[in-house]
C-alpha cells in the first residue's frame, strides 16, 4: 500500500525534488484550475476547468458573467492560480444560486468538465454503478434485506455478486459452545488449536 500511495502523489514528490517547495493541500487543485461548489439544496459540484480557454469561455456565460475572465485576477492561468481564493469566493457565490442538476445541465451544454459529487446515499445509483453492479445486496433471515458495496475483483470477467449477510451478535454461540465442548471430551486444547488455526 505504501507503494502504491507513494506512486499516487507522485506530482507531489516530483515538485519538491524539482522546485524545493513542499505542495501544500490546495496546490494541486490550484495548478490544475479544480474547483469544488456548494449548489443550492446543499449538493456540491465539481469543476476541473485545465487551461483551454474555451472552458472558461463556457463557464463564465453559464454563470451569467460573459466578462468575468476579462477580469485582471483571473484573466490568465497564472492569475487565476494567484488569485484562487478570489475565484473560488465569485464562482461560489454563482454557484450557490442554482440546485446541482441545473448546474450540470448548463455546464454540459457549454461543454464545461464538471460532475456531480455525490454522498453515499447516491454514490451507488449513478447510471455508471449501476451498469458496474456496485451494489449487491442478500436476505437477512431475520433483518430483511443486507446491501454492500461488491467486491472489485473479478475472475475470468465475472463479478463478485453474492454476499452472505453477517451474523447477529451471538447467533453462532450454540454452535462455538458445541465445538468447545466436542474438544474438551476429546482432550484437546480449544484454545491452542485456534491459535493454531489463526496463526496458519
Amino acid at each position: 500500500m505504501l507503494e502504491a500511495m507513494t506512486h499516487f502523489n507522485l506530482d507531489a514528490f516530483t515538485h519538491y525534488y524539482s522546485a524545493g517547495e513542499v505542495m501544500g493541500p490546495y496546490s494541486r487543485p490550484s495548478v490544475s484550475q479544480s474547483y469544488v461548489l456548494r449548489c443550492a439544496g446543499d449538493k456540491w459540484i465539481a469543476l476541473h476547468m485545465s487551461s483551454p480557454e474555451k472552458f472558461w469561455k463556457g463557464l463564465a456565460v453559464v454563470i451569467g458573467q460573459p466578462d468575468l475572465f476579462s477580469d485582471a485576477r483571473f484573466a490568465t492561468r497564472q492569475d487565476r492560480i494567484a488569485n484562487q481564493e478570489e475565484l473560488i469566493r465569485v464562482l461560489g457565490a454563482a454557484f450557490a444560486t442554482r440546485t446541482r442538476d441545473e448546474w450540470c445541465r448548463l455546464l454540459q451544454a457549454q461543454d464545461v468538465p464538471n460532475s456531480p459529487i455525490y454522498d453515499s446515499s447516491e454514490a451507488l445509483e449513478d447510471p455508471q454503478a449501476r451498469h458496474l453492479q456496485l451494489l449487491i445486496s442478500a436476505e437477512h433471515p431475520t433483518l430483511g434485506t443486507f446491501r454492500t458495496v461488491r467486491s472489485p475483483v473479478s475472475f475470468d470477467g465475472q463479478r463478485a455478486l453474492e454476499v452472505v449477510p453477517p451474523p447477529l451478535l451471538g447467533a453462532n454461540n450454540a454452535e462455538i459452545r458445541q465445538s468447545l465442548a466436542h474438544a474438551r471430551a476429546n482432550g484437546v486444547d480449544a484454545s491452542a488449536e485456534r491459535t493454531t488455526d489463526t496463526g496458519a
